[in-house]
């Protein structure tokens, strides 16, 4: 029996549907100008409680053991592949020799800001709290938000100086951009959305680029907010700083402008 052909296959992971919705049209457009074998996949961490998606840098995961963890550096790459490929894996039949690289898109969420401005608002309903403002966090629950910065930092630390993960024995070229202090924040001016807003925006943006792909990467790369002239690891370095991770930034354009360049070339 002949062996089954290796797929080109690009992963971008997203930490939630409206997220998939505001990327999958433009994004394999463009990667299909590149080649036209790569496919593009946009995994949506897996939450048996939450429905919309999740926080990998700020969650737990049950290990084949049955064993639950916070996810800290030391186990983030397990989690990754736990909690976003092996049932997408599954499903999509795909295997690990089939990926060609893994990109995984984030939220600062105000990550690096210090404890000083993270401020207790007992006029919040639960599902406002966090609330983020140009330069303060407003919650309920101010210790909890400290201790959800603390590992979310050092995961996003850890992750940013990642060129490779495993994906079980397989090490596969990795890198990692932002939306802060989300992807709302950036495409659509709000950081503090409800959930329904945010599919019907995400949706709106993508059908606003269907066969323009050149336009969705100026609209993000042209952006005053976008990181500029920075590389990748300049770019992490520039979000860490006082409250750039509440600020509306990303580094997608680096990107997105590489992979332009290579479409067009």
């Amino acid at each position: 029996m002949k062996k089954r052909p290796k797929r080109k296959i690009v992963l971008f992971l997203v930490e939630g549907k409206s997220d998939r919705e505001a990327l999958k049209l433009a994004i394999p457009e463009l990667y299909d100008q590149i080649d036209e074998d790569i496919e593009v996949y946009f995994p949506v961490i897996r939450r048996e409680d939450e429905e919309k998606g999740g926080d990998i840098t700020t969650s737990r995961y049950t290990d084949k053991q049955g064993k639950t963890y916070w996810v800290h550096p030391n186990n983030i790459e397990d989690a990754i592949y736990t909690l976003f490929l092996d049932d997408f894996f599954d499903r999509e039949k795909i295997l690990p020799k089939d990926i060609t690289e893994i990109i995984q898109i984030v939220d600062t969420d105000g990550a690096y800001i210090s404890d000083e401005c993270i401020v207790e608002d007992s006029y919040l309903q639960e599902e406002e709290s966090p609330f983020y403002k140009d330069d303060e966090i407003s919650c309920l629950d101010v210790e909890k938000i400290k201790l959800r910065n603390q590992q979310k930092s050092e995961n996003l630390t850890y992750l940013s100086k990642c060129s490779t993960i495993k994906v079980k024995q397989k090490t596969v070229p990795y890198s990692v951009y932002y939306f802060s202090s989300n992807l709302d924040h950036f495409l659509h001016y709000s950081a503090n959305l409800d959930y329904r807003m945010k599919r019907n925006l995400a949706d709106t943006f993508a059908r606003n680029y269907i066969g323009d792909v050149e336009g969705f990467v100026k609209e993000i790369a042209g952006d005053p907010d976008a990181v500029k002239d920075m590389s990748y690891e300049e770019s992490w370095e520039f979000i860490k700083k006082e409250n750039n991770s509440l600020h509306r930034h990303t580094n997608l354009n680096v990107l997105l402008t590489k992979l332009l360049e290579e479409a067009e070339s």
